[in-house]
């Protein structure tokens, strides 16, 4: 279990760099920034303020105080700024204070009014993109998980006949609800949280809102994005196909796993992301399929205790040893349906490489072999 709060040497260098005397956010509940600056998993909102080597934490009256022993926790009833001001005070009483740009604008006023010039940063969001050891070993147990969930599919479909030109099983009607439902307990034995993330789609009849019947030759795409104990995200999606007739879908699943091949070539430290995430629309153009209408634009990012994270794929970054990234390739057409590939690739020194060795088949009985 990644232990206690994180960022604070990351913060540390920002203020060195910087002259600053600290640094401030107001963490808001649940917030994943707040998980990971505090280490709480927390429905409240927290003062957080980083002095050189040092965490203070401030939390209202209403609640416990919660155990810490890498920060120092007290109860703080003040207004967020106010709060801060009196912690940075033992620092030193003018300076300037370091603070992502979402700090709330009266938490601002206050710090400011108190003496202190405030700074922008981006030191928090930079250190979120790459992931430590002990949150990447988080990480890979929900991808674990996430492959059983889709497995649990896999062996429905594969277990499923036709009748009437429809999908049967369990001597019922098969639809994305069954499905759905099947997927999400099992991702709630394995002890992780589906976080309302699982879709199964088919063809062009939707399957996202409402259950739909399904049928054999149609594409359907089974997609999660789990959340672990810890808070930290996986992220999975195959598309299967029951008595697959050998054509578009056929075609569309060779572009996208060529697509997802690209990724473990071009991921490498120091490569520019954005580069990365055009090569993997290329290639899935390559094979035919239109880049404006066809190809997806979503081709994946950052994830951690957020879905997504820094760096894009779409942007300008450089990708760097530790940075964990959601790849998708998918092709969506009016009348066929889609294909969807999504794994999770961690840059390391030597190179990329996927959390799970999930199988990429259309084929729902090899998932069983």
């Amino acid at each position: 279990m990644p232990p206690g709060p994180r960022g604070g040497d990351a913060i540390d260098a920002a203020i060195d760099d910087s002259g600053a005397i600290g640094f401030v956010s107001v963490c808001r509940g649940d917030d994943p920034t707040s998980r990971y600056l505090t280490g709480l998993d927390a429905e409240f909102d927290v003062v957080y303020v980083r002095l050189p080597g040092e965490t203070h934490l401030r939390v209202p009256s209403t609640v416990d105080i919660p155990d810490g022993d890498a920060a120092s926790i007290r109860v703080d009833d003040r207004p967020a700024g106010q709060a801060a001001a009196a912690v940075l005070a033992a620092q030193a009483e003018t300076g300037t204070v370091l603070t992502p740009q979402t700090v709330p604008h009266d938490a601002a006023l206050h710090l400011e009014s108190a003496g202190y010039e405030l700074s922008s940063t981006t030191a928090v969001q930079d250190a979120r993109a790459t992931k430590d050891a002990a949150e990447l070993d988080a990480i890979e147990g929900v991808q674990r998980a996430a492959k059983r969930a889709i497995s649990a599919a896999a062996v429905i479909l594969a277990d499923a006949h036709v009748e009437d030109e429809a999908l049967v099983w369990s001597d019922a009607p098969l639809s994305t609800e069954r499905i759905r439902r099947q997927v999400n307990a099992t991702l709630a034995v394995e002890g992780v949280d589906s976080a309302g993330a699982t879709t199964v789609t088919t063809g062009t009849r939707g399957g996202r809102e409402s259950a739909v019947e399904l049928v054999p030759g149609e594409p359907i795409v089974v997609s999660v994005s789990p959340r672990g104990p810890t808070g930290y995200r996986g992220a999975l999606a195959r598309t299967f196909v029951v008595d697959a007739d050998g054509g578009w879908e056929r075609r569309a699943h060779v572009a996208c796993a060529a697509a997802r091949d690209v990724a473990l070539v071009e991921a490498d430290p120091g490569a520019d992301a954005g580069f990365v995430g055009s090569e993997i629309r290329a290639e899935t153009a390559a094979f035919g399929f239109s880049m404006a209408d066809e190809v997806t634009r979503d081709v994946g990012g950052g994830l951690g205790l957020s879905a997504r994270e820094d760096p894009p794929l779409d942007g300008d970054a450089e990708l760097a040893t530790g940075n964990v990234l959601r790849v998708r390739s998918a092709i969506t057409h009016a009348t066929h349906g889609r294909v969807e590939l999504t794994d999770v690739l961690v840059v390391e020194d030597d190179g990329p490489r996927y959390l799970t060795d999930a199988p990429t088949t259309l084929d729902p009985s090899r998932w069983t072999e």
